[in-house]
Formats: structure tokens, sequence, C-alpha cells
């Protein structure tokens, strides 16, 4: 299992994790040391995917308010080449893993039964009826056709490149595959307590079987939140019934790298949308805002009707672009990620109240925690109903695109107001060419805000080029492009941590707010 602050690398070297160190690699090893052992473990993870599998709601839930998430026009065809290269490094559905050939997923389309309405999921209490529109097989995953233009997010550009389809498959196949892939960790977990022997189990204070029980049911949890995300791509994937009556998932093959960012991107939950974030939104975001408020505090009522554009690239699951349209800016995000952009979506358009869910993100690490119960620790999300709290505003609008910045912006020409980077511009292979994309894209007069580090995304990736600048360099380079300063700060703070651990990463992050001049 990843370690308790492993987010915190991830947000920046997902890219790099080698997949001859997945689990896949260590399960294999425990095979060659004790097949009837593993074949044991093997048999358990069949059983636990066999239970039937709850759906989410087939009706959408739309908020009556301005609010869009979907992929630019201007962008289907350029996004794809972009995606080529990161398609090949993190999709590879069409080889077969030896760990989960025998393992089908089972969904059952019924709507679940949700007691105390906050996703704590009684097993023995799922209805196994089947929702007869669950009918569409994939026979061929070329077979393109089969898809529509229209309809999911991310859909439109992948039906028309097999290479953009095969990548948004391999990470659907994350959410899809969440159960197996954990049940694979909970039986070594299980395995390993049992091979210490009886005389090393009876000092422990707490019973480990209790343990594994709750991992199971924690499990449980957090797939039954990851299911109603991906369900509009089930028709993905080959599906067939059973004899009982259930619905098949065929096998799916999942790389280690895509199972940590799985869970990496169900920990952001905790930063964006849960009370218990509030520290690092409050270190972060606050700050952020109150640049904006400042900036624009002489601007009348008329100006914001009119619309006052703020972009925030890199939004990830959206939390600080929803911020800055309650305080009745237009506001746009833009994100690269398929794990975010799937999850925002979840998140803007189909939930209606606040702490609607509960989930478990922290389960997946026992390392550096001071008590047993610490990595159950239960998150309600989201933190506000949203609908209620963006009628607060007459003017304030979201709407997110999907796509590589420079690509889909490129012809946007002095169009916003104000771009918030927040924990962004070191993700560029090249952060000139984010610079000046910044430059291009604000008007004269327009407010640059940016918060974070420069831990540069592909330093690591020898596939990818990487130019990594001081911060004396880049600011020279932004002075260079037109901007003025106006405000430099140093802020420490943390990225998706887990507050209940013994390591803390601190950032020192670089805060600062430029005008642009010409």
């Amino acid at each position: 299992m990843s370690s308790n602050n492993s987010s915190e690398d991830e947000k920046k070297n997902l890219n790099n994790i080698n997949p001859n160190d997945s689990v896949n690699k260590e399960e294999k090893k425990d095979k060659e040391k004790d097949k009837n052992k593993s074949q044991i473990i093997d048999n358990k993870i069949s059983q636990q995917s066999n239970q039937s599998l709850s759906n989410v709601l087939d009706e959408k839930e739309i908020y009556n308010i301005p609010i869009s998430i979907g992929h630019s026009n201007s962008n289907s065809n350029s996004n794809n080449s972009n995606n080529s290269n990161n398609s090949k490094n993190d999709s590879k559905s069409d080889e077969k893993s030896e760990n989960q050939e025998n393992n089908n997923n089972i969904i059952n389309t019924s709507k679940e039964e949700n007691n105390n309405n906050n996703n704590d999921i009684n097993t023995s209490n799922l209805n196994n009826n089947i929702n007869n529109n669950i009918n569409k097989i994939i026979n061929n995953e070329n077979d393109w056709e089969m898809h529509p233009t229209e309809g999911p997010i991310g859909m439109s550009s992948a039906s028309k490149d097999p290479e953009e389809y095969r990548h948004l498959r391999s990470i659907v196949s994350a959410f899809f595959n969440y159960q197996i892939d954990s049940l694979r960790d909970v039986s070594r977990m299980e395995r390993d307590f049992k091979s210490i022997g009886e005389k090393y189990i009876k000092r422990l204070s707490f019973n480990y079987t209790e343990r594994i029980e709750k991992l199971k049911h924690a499990i449980w949890q957090n797939y039954s939140f990851l299911l109603k995300i991906a369900d509009p791509y089930k028709n993905m994937f080959k599906l067939f019934k059973a004899s009982s009556g259930e619905v098949l998932m065929e096998p799916l093959i999942v790389e280690g790298k895509d199972i940590i960012k799985m869970r990496s991107t169900l920990r952001l939950f905790i930063r964006d949308w849960a009370i218990d974030g509030i520290d690092e939104r409050n270190s972060t975001y606050k700050p952020i805002l109150n640049e904006l408020k400042l900036y624009f505090k002489d601007k009348t009522k008329k100006d914001f009707e009119n619309g006052i554009n703020v972009l925030v690239p890199g939004a990830g699951l959206g939390r600080l672009m929803y911020e800055i349209a309650k305080l009745g800016f237009k506001s746009q995000g833009n994100e690269f990620s398929y794990y975010m952009l799937l999850c925002s979506n979840y998140i803007f358009n189909n939930t209606t109240k606040e702490n609607e869910f509960t989930i478990q993100p922290l389960i997946h690490s026992f390392s550096n925690i001071y008590n047993e119960e610490d990595p159950f620790r239960k998150i309600m999300i989201p933190d506000e109903n949203l609908a209620e709290e963006l009628s607060k505003t007459d003017t304030g609008e979201m709407s997110m695109v999907a796509g590589e910045f420079c690509r889909v912006y490129k012809e946007k020409i002095n169009f916003f107001d104000s771009i918030v980077t927040c924990y962004f511009i070191d993700t560029a292979n090249n952060i000139i060419e984010y610079i000046e994309t910044i430059h291009n894209i604000l008007k004269i007069g327009g407010l640059w805000i940016n918060f974070g580090p420069l831990l540069y995304h592909y330093t690591d990736n020898e596939n990818e080029v990487s130019i990594e600048l001081s911060w004396n360099e880049v600011k020279k380079i932004i002075i260079g492009f037109g901007f003025e300063f106006e405000k430099e700060d140093e802020v420490q703070t943390t990225y998706s941590a887990n507050k209940d651990s013994m390591t803390q990463r601190i950032y020192k992050c670089i805060f600062f707010t430029a005008v642009k001049k010409k």
C-alpha cells in the first residue's frame, strides 16, 4: 500500500511510476513463493468481486445554475494529438493480466438502498433487479461507431480518435476495477498477518481480522461512490448477463500507476470537498480569493453582470473555481486529467445536498499512523450544498473546459480579466510557453494570481521535455513578457496531506500577483 503522504508526491510524479513495480509484479512474486497460498488469495478476491454491485442513479439531476462541463470545440483535434504520449504511457488495455483473467466485475444497475443517507452500504440489502437498458455490448475495442459523439465527458473527442479512446478507457477501468485492485491488497495483508503465527498475533492489541473486515466494508463504500462516477462509461466495456440475472463486465486490466492515480484522486476529495480539508483551503485558496476581491473591489454591479472572466487552469476537482463563482465572477476551469474531470463533473452535476456521500480514502496506507482507527476516518462530501450556495450570487457563473491549456486557449487573445494558477505552472513541459499563453489571453490591466511551488512535473520522465528553471529566472521571464509584480510572498502549506500522519510535507509556495501592462 502507498504511504500516507503519497498523494503529495503523486501530484507531480505519477507519470514516472514504473509499471514493473506495480502490485501485479508483487503478486507474481507471491505466487512463485507459495502457489497454493496465493491461489487462496485469488479465490477470496473472486468471491468478493461476485457481490452484486450497486450502480448510479439512471436519471442525472442537473443544477439550475450556469454550469457546463465538456470539451472545447476548438480543442477536439489538437488535444488528441497532445494526449498521444500520455495515452501510450497510461493505457495498455489490450494486454492480459494473469491476476485478473478470472475476475469479472458484476454490475447491478438498480438503485441502492442507502440507510442514513450517507452512503454506508449494507451489501445484504442490495436490490438485484436488472435494468434492461444495459444491452449495448462492445464486441471490438476499435468499433468507434458504437459510441455516441456526444454524451459523457470525453466521449466526443475519444469517439473520433482510437488513441484517445484507449486512454479514456484505461482511466475508466481504474474506477470500475477499484474494488478488485483494493481487495488484492487486503488479501496480502491478511496473508502477512497469518504468516507471523499465533506467537506474535496474540501480542497485538487489536484483532487483525476485524481490520480486514473493516477494510472490505470501506472499500465497498468507496467503490459504490466511484461506480456512480463511472456509470456513464459502462458501455465502453463488454457487458453480458449471467444466468443469475446479474450484469457482468469483462475482466479489466489496470496498471499499477493507474491504481495509484485512482487512490490519490479519491484522497483529493478531502482537500476540495470535505470539511476536513478546510485548513488547506484556507491557507491556499483564501489568499487567492482575497486578492481577487481586492483587485476588483471598485467594479460595479453592472460590470459583474456583463461578466468579469476568471480562468483557473489546472482546476482539479473544481473547488477553487467554485469559490470564485460564489464571489460573482464568471469562473471557468480548465483541466487535462480525466480523473479530475470525471470526478468534478459528478460533484457539480449530480450532488444534491451537503454531506451526501461518505468515503474513506485513507484506508490504503497503514504507515506513519498514530492510531489503528486513523485510516478509517470517514469523510463526508461535499461539505456544501452547491446549488444552494451558488443561488446566492446574481452574477456568478461556472464552466469547465477539458484539454491541454496552451492548445485550448491559443485563440482566446486578450479575453480574461484574471487568471489564477494554483499548483499549476510547474506542470508544464515548457514553463515559458505557459507564461506566454497566460500573457496572450489576459487583457491589458488583467490580474495574474499564482500560488504554488516549482516541483516540475516531468523532471524524472526521460520521454518528456522538461524545462526546469529557478524562481528568479521565472520571475525575469514574467517581467520580460510585460507583467508588473504587485505582490510576492512565500507561503508554507501542505498539499492533500493526511493531518493524522506522522509524516508531513511542507511546500514553500510562491504567492504573487502581477498585472499585464503591455
